[in-house]
């Protein structure tokens, strides 16, 4: 009887351990593909500035592939330690052979039958911690590293070709546009697997060409629409979203974890930028513009693509749709580009841009027939400027911008003639045609010499508050000559400086009734002139030296 009891209990002890028997205190196994999950203690908020120490304790699952420890960007100084099986312990280093360059341990085939296995490294993001990859997934990495290899080269094409276009053009669009490829090609550098840079590298780096990249999308818009009147609220609300996804761009990168916007926020903000250039494309479209419609569609494009990786954030999808979605900002980002080509192609093409790239590298007044240059100063005379005034006007009536009018008059210089000698009084003509000609010095400016000592200087795209800004700076350019004139109180040689603006179809309410068609004429352009002397004269009576702005005309007074 005591024979059959023991033989029972022995068969329950080995089928049915009894309570008292140690617990299996092994880690849990990790799952492929998935992160491994940080053991105690909690890793604390990493950042650039502030690297956190990660530790990790798993064991690894018998899978019928090669297994592999391998970390994003963000992890650095690897090493993974194998305990077990029979007191066994072995610490593998990590290197940096693995597809993309990937920090990374591969394990051994055994490596299933370890007791634990245990990673410890350092990191600038415990968001991102390593991973635990089978060979088949390294080797889609590798597969997405030839496909960004791909979209560097054609970046890089881009770029090059938007350079030479700028070169043979002499185009800032193009410019801009180069500026912008460039830096989309750069961003893919880290993802070529060539090299490895550290995170205070690449994350600085990083940030620095995305930024890069949204202010020259936001330059090469400008530019493409020259001569489009573009609202002030949509150029500001652009202006504004390119600072916010700098300093989103620039904080995510260096401070990570301590970064308060998740990446759905971050992505919002890049998707608010791509809506505000659709805004663009369409007031491109609405001033048929060469090249508007592929302007609308390439902005178009990277709108959805920005879109479609949000949506991916919002909602859980299978793999491969997934991963498709992941990548479609980059894919859009690459078919905008080259689509941004095409619309730039067919702006530099247009008859009117290619004149104006001709004479983009030529001062205007330096573009006057010598038959309408003054003799004594080398500008452009009365005749010029009113060649210049007319084609000017015209200019600012078709594309309803501001054209202004500086009207400058030497103060006393009669007396100065009488006091000093004519050949004193034309060395000051020269110098101040020199100082007017240095002031007005954009492209589309034109300065010439008016009426004896009268100066005329033409001022397209260019509102009052921004004329007056420019005769400001001339007035003290001229002082700054420091011209004696002992015949009067100054002591000094100065100028007076009438400021005149206005826009050509709005200039006809004060001219009189519009002309047939409603439109006010080239004809009419003498009304700025009329305007700057007027305020001229203003200036003349209220003591010389200064600049005044023409103002506009009051509304007439309700009287009951």
């Amino acid at each position: 009887m005591i024979r059959r009891a023991a033989v029972l209990v022995a068969l329950a002890a080995a089928w049915l351990p009894p309570a008292w028997c140690a617990a299996d205190d092994r880690p849990p196994p990790a799952v492929v593909g998935a992160p491994i999950p940080a053991g105690p203690p909690s890793p604390a908020a990493a950042s650039l500035f502030r690297p956190a120490a990660i530790h990790a304790t798993f064991r690894v699952p018998q899978a019928g592939t090669a297994l592999y420890v391998g970390t994003p960007w963000f992890v650095r100084d690897l090493t993974v330690t194998i305990t077990g099986p029979g007191g066994r312990r072995a610490t593998i280093p990590a290197t940096s052979d693995l597809p993309g360059h990937m920090l990374g341990v591969r394990l051994p085939a055994d490596a299933w039958q370890a007791d634990r296995i245990d990673v410890d490294a350092s990191t600038v993001s415990t968001a991102a911690p390593p991973y635990l990859l089978a060979a088949e997934q390294l080797a889609f990495i590798g597969w997405r590293n030839w496909s960004y290899a791909a979209f560097f080269g054609l970046f890089v094409a881009l770029a090059l070709a938007g350079a030479g276009l700028a070169l043979r053009h002499r185009s800032r669009t193009a410019a801009w546009y180069a500026v912008a490829a460039a830096a989309q090609a750069g961003l893919l550098v880290p993802w070529l697997g060539i090299v490895r840079p550290p995170p205070e590298i690449s994350q600085p780096l990083h940030a620095a060409l995305q930024s890069l990249a949204f202010v020259a999308l936001a330059l090469f818009a400008f530019a493409f629409l020259r001569g489009v009147r573009i609202p002030r609220s949509a150029a500001t609300a652009l202006w504004a979203l390119v600072a916010l996804n700098v300093v989103a761009v620039t904080a995510g990168d260096v401070l990570q974890d301590l970064y308060p916007l998740p990446d759905l926020a971050t992505q919002s903000i890049a998707g608010a930028f791509d809506l505000a250039y659709v805004v663009l494309a369409v007031i491109a479209i609405r001033a048929n513009g060469a090249g508007a419609i592929s302007f609308l569609a390439a902005t178009a494009l990277g709108a959805i693509g920005f879109i479609a990786g949000i949506v991916t954030q919002l909602a859980a999808f299978p793999p491969l749709a997934a991963t498709l979605l992941q990548s479609a900002p980059l894919e859009a980002t690459a078919l905008e580009t080259v689509l941004l080509a095409l619309a730039l192609t067919a702006h530099l093409h247009h008859p009117r841009e290619q004149t104006a790239a001709a004479q983009a590298t030529t001062p205007a007044h330096r573009r006057t027939q010598p038959a309408h240059l003054d003799g004594l100063t080398e500008i452009p005379n009365r005749t010029g400027l009113d060649e210049h005034l007319t084609a000017a006007w015209e200019r600012a009536r078709r594309t309803n911008t501001p054209l202004a009018a500086l009207l400058l008059d030497i103060d006393h210089f009669h007396t100065y003639n009488d006091t000093y000698g004519h050949l004193a009084g034309d060395d000051v003509l020269r110098r101040i045609a020199a100082t007017l000609t240095a002031t007005a010095s954009r492209n589309d400016d034109v300065a010439g010499r008016y009426d004896g000592d009268k100066f005329l200087a033409l001022l397209p795209a260019t509102d009052l508050a921004g004329a007056r800004h420019i005769a400001d700076a001339l007035r003290t350019a001229v002082n700054a000559l420091d011209l004696a004139n002992g015949a009067v109180p100054s002591k000094r040689l100065t100028v007076s400086i009438g400021v005149a603006s206005v826009i050509p179809q709005a200039a006809a309410v004060s001219i009189g009734a519009p002309p047939a068609g409603g439109t006010v004429t080239a004809a009419d352009a003498p009304e700025l002139l009329r305007r700057a002397a007027t305020a001229l004269h203003v200036a003349k009576t209220m003591g010389r030296n200064r600049a005044v702005a023409d103002e506009p005309i009051a509304p007439p007074i309700a009287f009951r």
